[in-house]
């Protein structure tokens, strides 16, 4: 009989996986800057292309997928906004014209990159090295060492969501019945207990920081050594190229939406 292994189940980490934290974060900066300079939708969607493509060498669909409502209310919301707050010459109905429904389709594009860009670089980088590639990058260690503290404190406000709710079940409270105004209402008690719990653990927090010691030494050691590798500065290489193609499109003009006005 054979025994599970539970390291086995575990998924294996993929190229994005093994990259130099540091270089992920210059791939995220690199996507903002690419999808933020161009104006029409069908540049936008080439950046969009490339950074699908990561998520794809990630194997990050699934966590993808988490956003897909959120994606949609997005899409909905540049749609509507968006349309009608631009301007252009060529009028399709009411205020909405050819040119307002290109650049609020390119908005789209943009935030919804921007956030898969984000989500890239958080499935695929453990706390610890993202924490140890923002000290590399000369961030000052608190600031750095708060951005990771967060991040490991967004899971932990989601279990204490969940836990009230079950909590709340036990007793009896039924979360489904009702119209959509009536379980939104039933949720609102939610919050209290939950900001209470997580300020009682930001407080438990703060003591076992003070109680070791936390900035009281300039120098400090770490655990973790990261290095970088032939495939961070391929991977680099090929992102600056990218961005060297949108800079050059942006500069000639051709990725501007003729005669749209803002």
């Amino acid at each position: 009989m054979q025994e599970n292994n539970p390291a086995s189940a575990l998924p294996a980490p993929t190229l994005i996986h093994r990259l130099d934290p540091r270089v992920k974060v210059a791939l995220l900066l690199m996507s903002f800057w690419a999808v933020l300079l161009p104006q029409r939708p069908e540049i936008v969607a080439l950046a969009t292309l490339l950074v699908l493509l990561q998520v794809g060498l990630a194997h990050a669909w699934g966590e993808l997928r988490r956003l897909r409502w959120l994606l949609f209310i997005l899409a909905i919301f540049s749609l509507a906004v968006w349309s009608m707050v631009a301007q252009g010459p060529t009028l399709l109905f009411w205020r909405v014209s050819r040119e307002s429904l290109a650049f609020g389709c390119a908005t789209f594009l943009k935030l919804g990159t921007m956030m898969v860009a984000g989500l890239v670089l958080l499935a695929t980088t453990p706390v610890e090295e993202l924490f140890r590639g923002l000290v590399k990058l000369k961030f000052p260690y608190p600031a750095a060492f708060a951005f990771a503290l967060a991040l490991r404190w967004v899971p932990e406000v989601f279990a204490t969501a969940q836990r009230v709710k079950e909590a709340q079940e036990a007793r009896g409270l039924v979360w489904e019945a009702g119209g959509p105004l009536t379980r939104l209402k039933r949720h609102l008690p939610l919050l209290v207990p939950i900001f209470l719990l997580t300020l009682r653990r930001s407080q438990t927090i703060a003591w076992a920081l003070e109680s070791r010691g936390f900035q009281m030494r300039p120098t400090r050691t770490y655990l973790l050594d990261i290095r970088l590798q032939p495939r961070d500065y391929l991977a680099l290489g090929l992102a600056g190229t990218c961005l060297v193609f949108f800079l050059t499109l942006h500069l000639l003009h051709w990725d501007q939406i003729p005669g749209l006005k803002l």
